[in-house]
């Protein structure tokens, strides 16, 4: 009896991880299908108003964007999905927290080393909230690959622990703060704890107002260089919103938001990628 007990504890305990792991590989699926849908979303949203949505900042969140976010503190918050036209639970992930919404506001710091070769922003006045002169322009897809300033910046720690920037120009970051939940903001109001210091680069993450995001693989070792780590992010170009724009044609209508130069003269030389020729009323 007392083997029987014992096998049955075991058999048990096993399932019982096996479950744990399905459904932990369920929210990490759930998690990046939403963020995938929820780019689709921002791309939609550029098409028809010529620009990236402000978060959500209102201590419950409504889903409405604010009238504006010019600071780095106010382009940091909530994805705001009824602004998107998203259901509530499109804007949490697979846990049922929030993700979390960086769009790139007007930054003046400089962008740090020209090397290594990686994408940079145009100016130091990427606010991609605003459809006006001091936002920005389609000179955004041919950023170039030094100098420059930084919109927001993306780097990658590797499994050897070796830190690489792949990025300066990024314009909006979404992230899920992952199971530990570390920092996310809940459906009730409240924020999680936030990460601690045994999660270095959740800390780097989490930080309100961030222009740098670190990517990594998951790890639950608080010893690995890095600390701890289970958020997902994921970060949008210029490229990925401004392209699809370019290709079906649609950029015409929402010209004006991206000409270095109000006016005519947004053509060849304004559209360096798939021109359709636009010309800014």
């Amino acid at each position: 009896m007392a083997v029987v007990l014992v096998i049955m504890g075991i058999a048990l305990s096993m399932g019982l991880r096996m479950l744990q792991a399905t459904q932990d590989n369920a929210a990490w699926s759930q998690t990046r299908s939403k963020q995938d849908r929820i780019k689709v979303a921002l791309i939609s949203f550029m098409r028809s108003n010529g620009r990236l949505p402000c978060p959500d900042i209102a201590v419950i969140p409504t889903g409405i964007e604010p009238a504006a976010c010019a600071t780095a503190a106010s382009g940091y918050g909530v994805l705001p999905w009824a602004s998107l036209g998203l259901p509530r639970d499109t804007a949490q992930d697979g846990w049922a927290n929030y993700f979390t919404y960086r769009v790139a506001t007007a930054n003046p710091t400089p962008a740090a080393p020209a090397t290594p070769p990686v994408p940079r922003a145009q100016n130091n006045a990427q606010n991609w909230t605003l459809k006006t002169a001091a936002g920005f322009n389609i000179g955004s897809l041919t950023s170039p690959v030094s100098g420059g300033f930084t919109a927001l910046q993306i780097d990658q720690r590797n499994p050897a622990g070796v830190m690489s920037s792949i990025a300066f120009n990024a314009v909006a970051v979404l992230y899920s703060h992952g199971k530990s939940g570390w920092g996310a903001k809940t459906i009730g109001g409240t924020s999680n704890s936030a990460p601690p210091a045994t999660a270095l680069d959740e800390i780097v993450n989490n930080t309100p107002g961030s222009a740098r995001f670190i990517l990594r693989d998951f790890t639950e070792n608080a010893a690995a260089t890095g600390g701890f780590y289970d958020d997902l992010v994921l970060y949008i170009t210029p490229q990925d919103v401004l392209q699809p724009l370019l290709d079906d044609k649609t950029l015409k209508g929402v010209c004006s938001a991206y000409c270095a130069v109000a006016g005519p003269g947004c053509t060849a030389a304004g559209v360096p990628v798939g021109n359709p020729n636009p010309v800014c009323p």
